[in-house]
């Protein structure tokens, strides 16, 4: 009842501070999500037991890279097996903690252990097969915690709010949080730390030492334990029954229900399908190795364009973020997912044109921001290609960032609209089945990289990059597959998952306005089963919004201007609007509006109120 009266429509809002500090779950679980981007280094140099001693030849390191690729690929897979499990019994917890809490607290837990017996304590096991299997029971522990706790991320918004202008803003406040954890982390590990950890030895980098993992390891694990409590505060007083949307019964949810969901339930499969994409392109894009490619072996000087371009790209991305949750807040968020993919994807089209031009012998194709030269000093020099690469870059990835980010909170309507067509609550299934296509798709990342790199690049012996080799002599052996490298890992790959995005969202149902209408169904019912109406027939009364009374049905108050009291108009149609509707828009519900004849909760249930008055 809290959740009908707090809004008087069937509206359930949160506070701001709410809204602020709940994405901070999601950095909890990015501070760990970016330290293993680092893992295929650490495994490199602790379980391959002579990496270190320089003798291995070119084919064997190989083989024990794509050995390594392979093992994280599949503990990725079975990452993705353990998401369904740990959502049906999400759907069907109910304690003192309530349904996300716990989940939230024990998977944090969870994940520190794990890291603090993977990087340190089965270091001093002596036998290489028993290194393997004690890294790798340390790594299941590890994804049981990350599912628990990354799977609240979408699940929880479910019962923090179903406001979509209050959803949208999850982008924004995110932000802050990947500022804080992704961004973070990867300047600590991929910027600072190479600055400071000696390399093992002119041809491994700072990566392969042990000191590195000694300092970034607990700088995880202390950000990841506070970003967690912020979140538990966030959600404490919206984790209960009446905020669990229509019948939150958890014994009535059975594991079959869940096969049906996903066959029937089509806007999670497009969304999954959309978000898995959208997820590799991101973790290919942005991964450090990639990083270290362009950057360090083309471009010649990692340190002075890797933090300098990083902190200017979340420049971009925060004006991305706000575009887009505008977007999302007033048109839905499909709109803003399918704009702005499509935005970035057009950006990258420059950009590969711009790889394409480079050439290690014109300094004019070179990305140049900060140097030092040979007595210790820093100048700055910046070239018209740095300016417009930082443009395109920076617009690109702000771009398709939002898009990533805003497929989290459609996590939460995809959840709703179960609601709506099953009366089943099941937001623990519905945040794991994305996370699970999610982490199926996304386990490509290091595959992909790893055989982009070291197969097209003769001079990295099969060895992943690192900003300790000798770039000079990596480009001498063929600087063509260097380039085409670069090409495929940082443009091609994603652009090509962008197109896959684009597409799913033709298909997607969810646009705003059908929202409105899984919302006003969803608020009726669940105010007639709070007055002793069952599920079932509630089900049967109110299937449409033609049939929901007006009082459920949130309405768009009008824009006035303060100044001159008169209400602003809505906007013309522009050409976004016009180019979305013909690609996007064409199975959309155009308005959602309520009948003049609804169907009203019948008089006897209002009297099962009056008399409990």
């Amino acid at each position: 009842m809290e959740a009908i009266q707090q809004n008087g429509v069937g509206v359930n809002r949160a506070k701001q501070w709410q809204i602020v500090l709940f994405p901070f779950n999601n950095a909890a679980t990015n501070c760990y999500l970016t330290l293993m981007t680092f893992i295929a280094y650490y495994a490199g140099y602790y379980l391959s037991g002579n990496f270190l001693v320089g003798a291995m030849t070119a084919a064997v390191s190989a083989g024990l890279t794509v050995m390594i690729s392979t093992v994280i690929t599949l503990m990725r897979v079975f990452d993705g097996v353990t998401d369904p499990f740990c959502g049906a019994l999400m759907d069907k917890t109910n304690g003192r903690l309530g349904k996300f809490r716990v989940f939230m607290i024990v998977g944090n837990l969870l994940l520190a252990v794990s890291c603090i017996l993977m990087f340190f304590v089965i270091r001093p096991i002596p036998w290489t097969w028993l290194r393997w299997v004690a890294f790798i029971l340390c790594y299941v522990m590890y994804v049981i915690g990350y599912t628990c706790q990354c799977a609240c991320t979408k699940a929880g918004q479910t019962c923090l709010t179903n406001d979509p202008k209050q959803r949208s803003q999850f982008v924004i406040w995110n932000m802050v949080g990947m500022i804080g954890s992704i961004v973070l982390i990867n300047l600590i590990g991929g910027g600072l730390l190479p600055m400071i950890v000696d390399p093992v030895n002119e041809q491994l980098g700072a990566q392969y030492n042990p000191m590195f993992y000694n300092i970034l390891v607990p700088i995880t694990i202390g950000l990841s334990l506070v970003y967690t409590l912020l979140g538990v505060i966030a959600i404490w007083n919206k984790d209960r029954p009446e905020f669990w949307g229509v019948d939150a019964n958890p014994e009535k949810t059975k594991f079959k229900d869940y096969v049906s969901l996903f066959k029937e339930n089509k806007p999670i499969r497009w969304l999954v399908t959309s978000a898995g994409c959208n997820k590799l392109a991101s973790t290919i894009a942005t991964s450090g190795i990639v990083a270290i490619l362009i950057y360090y072996i083309m471009m010649g000087t990692y340190n002075g364009l890797y933090i300098p371009l990083y902190a200017l790209s979340f420049v971009f991305m925060g004006v991305f973020f706000v575009l887009g949750s505008k977007t999302a807040g007033v048109k839905g968020q499909k709109r803003a997912v399918a704009q702005y993919t499509s935005i970035a994807f057009l950006f990258y089209i420059v950009l590969t044109v711009m790889l394409l031009m480079w050439n290690p012998e014109n300094q004019n194709t070179w990305l140049s921001i900060i140097h030092w030269a040979e007595d210790g000093s820093v100048f700055f020099s910046i070239n018209l290609f740095t300016v417009i690469w930082i443009f395109m870059y920076g617009c690109g990835y702000g771009a398709y960032n939002c898009c990533s980010e805003m497929c989290i909170p459609m996590v939460a309507d995809c959840t709703d609209y179960e609601t709506y067509r099953s009366g089943q609550y099941v937001p623990g299934i519905m945040g794991t089945i994305f996370s699970l296509i999610d982490k199926l798709v996304s386990s490509l990342s290091t595959t992909l990289i790893t055989l982009f790199t070291t197969l097209l690049i003769p001079g990295l012996n099969g060895a992943l990059p690192t900003s300790g080799m000798d770039m000079s002599s990596i480009i001498a052996s063929g600087y063509q597959g260097v380039k085409i490298s670069a090409i495929i890992c940082f443009c091609i790959l994603p652009m090509a998952s962008w197109l896959v995005t684009m597409y799913c969202m033709t298909k997607y149902e969810l646009s705003g306005e059908k929202l409105k209408e899984v919302q006003a169904v969803n608020a009726v019912r669940k105010h007639a089963i709070t007055l002793g109406m069952t599920l079932e027939e509630a089900m049967k009364t109110w299937i449409t919004i033609d049939q929901v009374p007006s009082q459920y049905i949130p309405v768009e108050q009008p824009k006035v201007n303060k100044k001159t009291g008169k209400v602003i108009e809505a906007k013309k149609e522009n050409a976004l609007d016009k180019f979305y509707s013909k690609v996007w828009g064409r199975s959309e519900a155009k308005i959602a509006v309520a009948s003049s004849n609804p169907v009203e909760i019948p008089a006897n249930f209002l009297a099962n109120l009056q008399n409990a008055e």
